[in-house]
């Protein structure tokens, strides 16, 4: 009987499953009655353990219908709205209905602080001349499109636009969380649709975010080489494989932007950031040089510059030979479940921790190897980074 009660799903939701208990529990029944409050207790228990962790599910609904309501809003069908919004969440609403957004939950998908902070961090970046992200935006886009992004704006603007419009002292800011948010189906289509409409071109924002990177970086020396961002001599010319002929400051940045999405989708290692950067950012500078613009100031290094050794990454992999293509525990687990670039974390994430582990050792074992080999290059003298004053 008790059991039979323990197969039924709303079991323990009903008053008749809590008998009374205040008998005597050593007759037979005091002992059911004590037997069928423990059992209504367990299931409660568990329901609302269940009910706490149960995940959103976004598999009923086709990526297909993400795309066209990114591109078609005025084409989606009033099921397809309805679909969207089974998901009970901003993005479903987002994309089923952008005109029912409050100004709080635009701001949520967009990844910005509530509006009355961005306001006030307008407010004081500009001295008051400015108070909304779209005239921040429009300054900032005029600065690129003249080249002048380091003179026409200020160092706390352009800080701003940087960090979607998150202060410098909000410890909110950071990558991690937008990356596992942009692994949830339909995020990057709800932010897209959301930017499309506001009239907000990514470019601007990467340019910023470029500009404060380099602006930030002498005050870490600690950092070390990657993050100070050596940069080539005049003999650099453009990889073709990367940007063609292709040579306005716009498509240099792009490219950047494209990058740095395959970074946070665990494509692209730490190591090829830093190096495809570097060569980006040469590129930005010759660009602007032949335009007649105001290059950037860039920080400067001997030539050739080593590819830096990078620390651990988050996912516990490192440091790795400068020679060598890294393959940090979550690129093997990319590699070996052929999943796509949006499903690679939450995918990574779902995993015990004792799977984790044998990636970990998997890819230890692989950046052994990778070390071993670099050893024997430089023994050799065969290492591209063996200079001639140390060959015999």
């Amino acid at each position: 009987m008790a059991e039979s009660r323990k197969m039924d799903e709303n079991f323990g939701t009903r008053e008749e499953d809590w008998p009374e208990v205040d008998v005597d529990s050593d007759t037979e029944e005091g002992g059911e009655a004590m037997r069928r409050s423990e059992a209504a207790l367990h299931a409660t228990i568990e329901r609302s353990i269940c009910q706490r962790h149960a995940q959103p599910d976004h598999d009923t609904i086709p990526h297909a219908l993400y795309v066209k309501a990114q591109n078609h809003q005025d084409q989606l069908t009033q099921e397809e709205r309805r679909l969207l919004l089974s998901r009970g969440d901003i993005v479903g609403k987002a994309l089923a209905d952008p005109d029912s957004l409050t100004a709080d939950e635009t701001h949520q998908i967009l990844f910005w602080p509530p509006p009355d902070v961005v306001r006030a961090n307008i407010q004081r970046a500009t001295g008051g001349s400015l108070s909304t992200p779209s005239e921040l935006f429009a300054k900032g886009k005029d600065a690129v499109d003249r080249g002048q992004l380091g003179t026409m704006l200020n160092d706390d603007e352009i800080a701003l636009l940087a960090r979607s419009f998150h202060g410098m002292d909000d410890a909110t800011f950071g990558p991690a969380e937008r990356s596992r948010a942009f692994g949830v189906p339909g995020t990057g289509q709800a932010v897209e649709l959301l930017s499309k409409r506001l009239g907000l071109d990514v470019v601007v924002f990467r340019a910023a975010a470029v500009h404060h990177m380099q602006y930030m970086a002498p005050m870490f020396p600690s950092l070390g080489p990657a993050q100070s961002l050596p940069m080539p001599g005049p003999v650099f010319t453009t990889p073709q494989g990367q940007l063609g002929n292709r040579q306005q400051p716009h498509d240099i940045i792009r490219a950047m932007v494209s990058l740095s999405e395959q970074h946070e989708l665990g494509n692209v290692t730490d190591e090829e950031v830093v190096a495809r950067n570097r060569d980006y950012l040469a590129a930005l500078q010759a660009a602007s040089s032949l335009s007649g613009r105001p290059a950037p100031t860039l920080l400067t290094s001997p030539w050739p510059a080593t590819p830096p050794i990078l620390p651990t990454d988050r996912f516990g992999s490192g440091p790795w030979p400068p020679t060598a293509q890294p393959r940090s525990p979550i690129n093997v687990f990319h590699n070996d479940m052929h999943l796509s670039g949006y499903d690679v974390e939450p995918g990574w994430s779902a995993l015990s921790e004792d799977q984790k582990e044998a990636y970990r050792a998997r890819s230890e074992t692989f950046r052994r190897e990778a070390w071993a080999e670099h050893e024997r290059a430089l023994a050799d003298g065969t290492s591209p980074f063996v200079f001639p004053s140390r060959q015999t």
